[in-house]
């Protein structure tokens, strides 16, 4: 499980350092073997791990594929897909054009978010996180969220 909110710098190649506590991990789960893509509603990026990407892939796969919903996702999700691989200083590339969609500049945010991350430019990710209690301010909690006990 990935956890924790990490604020990284991004090189002048386009590269970030992975976080020592994720790094053992990500190696055992996928020899360092991952896979970056965009996010298909929100201006970011998600890492998995190879293995939990292949199983994502799978499940699009089965969607129905004339519908438009399907057809947004796999264009979005599937068609931007990028293999990465951790290098020897635990640092993925990140390329070019997927910085450009999610407007990644010096500063990152990575967010575990169980089984991936989420790669923010750190000013969106602030803005991100202002929108969403602003948001949830204005509707009701959902009877399953209700009921968590924290």
């Amino acid at each position: 499980m990935f956890r924790g909110v990490h604020n990284l710098s991004v090189d002048a190649k386009g590269r970030i350092k992975v976080p020592t506590r994720h790094q053992t991990q990500i190696n055992e789960i996928c020899e360092g073997q991952m896979v970056l893509s965009i996010h298909p509603d929100d201006n970011c990026l998600l890492l998995y791990p190879l293995k939990e990407w292949q199983l994502l892939e799978q499940k699009v796969s089965t969607l129905p594929s004339l519908n438009i919903h399907t057809k947004r996702l796999k264009r979005k999700l599937i068609g931007h897909a990028t293999d990465c691989e951790l290098d020897k200083a635990a640092r993925i590339l990140i390329p070019g054009a997927l910085r450009d969609y999610a407007k990644i500049g010096k500063k990152i945010v990575m967010s575990g978010q169980g089984n991936n991350f989420e790669l923010w430019d750190e000013d969106n990710w602030n803005q991100q996180l202002s929108n969403l209690d602003a948001l949830s301010k204005k509707e009701e909690i959902p009877a399953e969220v209700a009921q968590l006990s924290l």
